[in-house]
């Protein structure tokens, strides 16, 4: 049963899982431990007491900190590392999609990984071969298909992997940061096969440092913290719980350039506008124009104003998906115009970074960026960014 009560089938069950590794500091010490001679070696907990459920047809997000058992957790599940302690149970298939060009040999070809990788899994080798003119057209390796995979880039690795462990049916999918690699293509048919995947009833552990991507695509979230589970529940809720509890992230420079990268064939911001210009008084009204260039007519976006102050912390943000707008599909060119009749804002500088992401909100495809370009006008200082629209009752 799920946190809302309804009855649905658990595809992974976590119980009390422990894993440590031991850290000796010195050759010798290392040697000793091989031998079961522990001395002055020190052991690190990477999991602690971790339990937790994960349903089938649903995304569930693991975040956290460097150093949290993000990546130790997925290594268990997928079968990769065995626990210490503790109980895990995977419905099968689990594929993973954990560090680059894991289960694949170097001097393979291309088309003898993925044989290999199946095996690995479990799958037959007859059926394999059945589904490898499926897995090689999706990866799109070219002529490179029968060439050792040691002369692959990393993205044409990160294409192999992902086509091998989505096609051979798994019940459970394990993905490490893999909307991380590849080119914009590529990410754009790893994110419909995964949103796919959900519909199939299939289960997602999805781990990203994006926490956009995280609440986006995931239905709930697990929040690791040195090695134990901080909070498990609604992706949004959890995420904004961690994104409170962590520091807060170094002031980011945005003097050096106007805008931030651009992805090949990808579509972009090809000018920002604000008025006013000058000075914005408080409860004035602001507007903000994006023109949006397309690498063809009709290429879905969503669009996003946010506005940090000189810590680099986010006062506010919004957004064409979270106000039910969009995506916007308009031609080559597009101009798209954000008005807040009452801006609330109560003192500046502030920086103002406009955001165009897919039509989902899991990929983004550029941010540009314009340092100290709002000015706010204010009769006197106040300590907060923000002065919401307010009245006084005074009852005698």
């Amino acid at each position: 049963m799920n946190p809302k009560g309804e009855i649905r089938d658990v595809a992974v069950k976590v119980v009390n899982l422990r894993k440590t590794y031991v850290c000796p500091a010195r050759r010798r010490e290392r040697l000793g431990a091989l031998v079961g001679r522990g001395g002055s070696v020190r052991w690190r907990t990477a999991l602690c007491d971790v339990s937790f459920e994960a349903y089938a047809g649903e995304a569930l997000g693991i975040i956290g900190e460097n150093g949290s058992g993000k990546s130790t957790l997925l290594r268990i599940i997928a079968g990769i590392s065995p626990p210490d302690a503790g109980e895990v149970h995977v419905k099968k298939p689990v594929a993973g999609i954990l560090e680059l060009g894991l289960g694949f040999h170097p001097d393979f070809t291309g088309r003898e990984n993925a044989l290999l990788y199946g095996s690995l899994l479990g799958i037959p080798r007859e059926n394999m071969k059945e589904r490898l003119g499926a897995i090689l057209a999706f990866a799109d390796l070219g002529d490179f298909v029968d060439q050792p995979l040691r002369t692959y880039s990393s993205g044409m690795a990160a294409r192999l992997a992902f086509a091998v462990a989505t096609q051979v049916d798994p019940a459970v999918l394990v993905v490490d940061e893999a909307l991380a690699v590849g080119d914009e293509s590529f990410q754009r048919k790893c994110i419909a096969r995964m949103r796919q995947f959900k519909e199939d009833g299939k289960t997602i552990l999805f781990c990203s440092h994006a926490m956009y991507q995280v609440v986006a695509f995931c239905n709930r979230a697990l929040w690791l913290h040195q090695g134990r589970v901080r909070a498990c529940g609604d992706a949004a809720e959890v995420v904004n719980a961690y994104q409170q509890f962590i520091p807060s992230a170094p002031k980011r420079d945005v003097t050096a350039s106007t805008s931030g990268g651009v992805f090949a064939h990808a579509p972009h911001i090809a000018a920002v506008h604000i008025e006013p210009s000058q000075e914005l008084s408080v409860h004035g009204q602001l507007h903000v124009w994006a023109r949006i260039q397309r690498p063809e007519p009709g290429f879905p976006v969503h669009l996003a104003v946010e506005f940090r102050d000189m810590a680099g912390i986010t006062v506010a943000t919004v957004a064409t998906l979270w106000d039910g707008v969009g995506p916007l599909q308009g031609g080559l060119q597009e101009e798209v115009r954000l008005v807040i009749p009452n801006a609330p804002f109560s003192r500046g500088p502030l920086d103002v970074f406009v955001h165009l992401a897919d039509e989902h909100a899991l990929r983004v495809f550029h941010t540009y960026q314009l340092p100290r370009a709002l000015r706010i006008a204010s009769k006197r200082w106040q300590p907060g960014y923000v002065e919401p629209k307010h009245y006084w009752e005074i009852e005698a």
